[in-house]
């Protein structure tokens, strides 16, 4: 627990409790009822702001927590021209913040402020994108893919936002994945200027906003390697911000899943097909011609489900779904030559290649199969010392398997609590990575190292 001062009286402290009090600027809201219970919380947190503390709150429903903790986040925000960070679960929650509450302290608060809901960028179409996938429609997508992708090129030509969300029909994910805005490519250099990139646009916004509103995934995806982190001079994710967590009960969950090194069966089959789908017979490769890059790419995908049956057969759940690793070399190595051949074809392909477009998307999947690549060699080697390694079942098809590897021995049995995550620290494995719905195993290796250093939460105020 954290001590605080018996002292609650600064200047700033009595400003966030004289909101909630009785006569206070929040009483002007409707159907106002004061909760003493709710004001203390607000000082606390004001406190722990002020003071760089972390802090931890366990509330009952009927609290009003999330009043609690938006106004001295807004107004701390604001006074000292940071960045108020509000991470949460569910999308349900999302919506209360900023379709309820925030519009209420908008009116009530005596001050100006701005607020932006914060998606990952797949989230949003890229134009530029959109615009290469029509002019090779032919040879990356089937006749009905191809109708999907001229409904997206409808749709795109008069939304405002180029939101996921803001389609009446969810998109075929094959096609999305396809036109949808991406690290490598949809860039600031490359997209920064053209009024229709929708993320670029997006960006513009969560850069101006004083609260940024987003979920616990997109966080830990935001927050990076610890070494990310080290890097940083100030901040999590924008300079100089914080972060407060609500529904805070899920972060270890959230954080299992997106701490960590990954290799999965699905992602790297995926990531293949995008290059060559033997069964569709379109793909990168065929944009370009390369029959040298579609013979690896359709040969290795039979290697891929080889090689995780050979794991598979060599793993035992009769005691559970998990499957503890020691011994290096657990199945021979069958694969990690063949994703390095297929790497070389793409680097191969890539110098012949004069759309800028399509040579980031190239590089893109070579990025991939190397990182599967080495994923799946330390796994195999056991070369990360002081971790942890094993197979975990996964999926709706109960016979497949998915692994996993990390550091320290306890990490296999009791997982790590949240609060013992270091933003310095190489990640720490919390917990499964599941993906529903697939009938794929997911091959998972996960890097995680006794904690040090200083915690991810540090400035950071939690609520539950």
């Amino acid at each position: 627990m954290i001590a605080f001062k018996d002292n609650l009286d600064s200047e700033f402290v009595e400003r966030v409790r004289a909101f909630f009090s009785e006569n206070g600027l929040l009483s002007k809201a409707k159907n106002f009822e004061f909760r003493p219970q709710q004001q203390e919380m607000a000082a606390r947190l004001a406190q722990a702001l002020e003071e760089e503390r972390h802090l931890v709150v366990e509330a009952g429903t009927g609290v009003g927590k999330s009043l609690a903790y938006l106004v001295p986040a807004i107004l701390f925000a604001l006074d000292q021209h940071k960045k108020a960070i509000i991470s949460t679960h569910t999308i349900n929650l999302q919506e209360q913040l900023l379709h309820k509450d925030i519009p209420i302290l908008k009116k009530v608060l005596p001050v100006k402020f701005e607020a932006a809901l914060m998606k990952g960028r797949q989230n949003y179409l890229c134009p530029r994108r959109l615009e290469r996938a029509l002019q090779n429609a032919k040879e990356l997508f089937t006749g009905p893919e191809e109708n999907e992708l001229q409904r997206l090129a409808e749709w795109a030509s008069t939304t405002p936002y180029g939101s996921l969300s803001d389609l009446s029909v969810e998109p075929d994910p094959k096609v999305w994945m396809q036109v949808c805005s991406e690290a490598h490519i949809c860039t600031q250099k490359t997209c920064g200027q053209n009024p229709r990139c929708f993320y670029q646009q997006a960006r513009k916004r969560f850069l101006a906003a004083d609260v940024i509103v987003l979920n616990h995934t997109l966080l830990f995806i935001l927050l990076g390697s610890p070494d990310v982190q080290q890097e940083r001079e100030s901040g999590f994710v924008f300079p100089n911000d914080f972060i407060v967590f609500d529904e805070a009960h899920t972060v270890e969950q959230v954080a299992s899943r997106q701490i960590g090194i990954g290799v999965s069966q699905y992602g790297l089959r995926a990531t293949i097909q995008r290059l060559y789908n033997s069964r569709t017979r379109k793909g990168l490769f065929t944009v370009m011609r390369d029959a040298a890059g579609v013979r690896l790419a359709a040969e290795l995908i039979d290697d891929v489900d080889k090689f995780f049956a050979a794991v598979e057969s060599k793993s035992d759940f009769r005691k559970g779904r998990e499957f503890r690793v020691r011994d290096v070399d657990f199945v021979p190595d069958t694969i990690t030559g063949r994703l390095t051949a297929l790497q070389a074809r793409v680097a191969e392909v890539v110098k012949r290649v004069d759309d800028e477009i399509l040579k980031a998307e190239l590089q893109e999947f070579g990025r991939r199969i190397r990182d599967a690549r080495d994923g799946i060699a330390i796994f195999l080697e056991q070369s990360a010392p002081e971790h942890v390694y094993w197979v975990e079942r996964t999926g709706v098809a109960p016979d497949r398997p998915k692994f996993v590897w990390g550091t320290d021995e306890k990490a296999w049995i009791d997982a790590s609590p949240a609060h013992h995550l270091r933003a310095d620290a190489p990640p720490t494995l919390i917990g499964p990575v599941k993906r529903s719905g697939s009938s794929l195993s997911t091959l998972r290796l996960s890097i995680s190292r006794p904690c040090c250093g200083r915690c991810y939460f540090a400035r950071t105020a939690v609520a539950s």
